[in-house]
């Protein structure tokens, strides 16, 4: 079972967030803060990464600039798994969302929020 925290915007949607380490977030970098509405994060990591790659070909023979490019990649896709909820949990705020800070486990975020609506459900009545 893995530990989320549930947001919810004025508007009655939910989004459930998962603690601690983000495979998504390091997998799939740049496109993981696409689906998660994370534009600015998302066009850095993309026009960054391309344009840190071209800097290098530039400035380094091609070997050596496919060895630091690659090994820059490799950082900032462990920065992103580290830090990408917690990133994530920032831009729901900014977006309007709010949590009461309770965590909900569960396996999977549509499980998560099932849970939480249904302790809610419990705790009216």
């Amino acid at each position: 079972m893995k530990q989320y925290k549930i947001f919810t915007h004025p508007s009655g949607l939910q989004e459930a967030v998962k603690q601690g380490w983000s495979w998504p977030g390091f997998c799939f970098s740049g496109f993981w803060a696409l689906d998660k509405k994370m534009w600015g994060l998302a066009a850095l990591i993309l026009v960054g990464g391309v344009s840190m790659a071209v800097i290098f070909l530039v400035i380094m023979p091609l070997e050596t600039a496919k060895l630091v490019a690659n090994l820059a990649a490799l950082g900032i896709a462990i920065a992103i798994g580290n830090n990408g909820n917690q990133l994530r949990e920032e831009n729901l705020r900014s977006r309007g969302f709010d949590t009461d800070g309770e965590m909900v486990e569960a396996e999977n975020p549509d499980e998560a929020i099932a849970n939480f609506q249904g302790s809610e459900t419990s705790a009216v009545a």
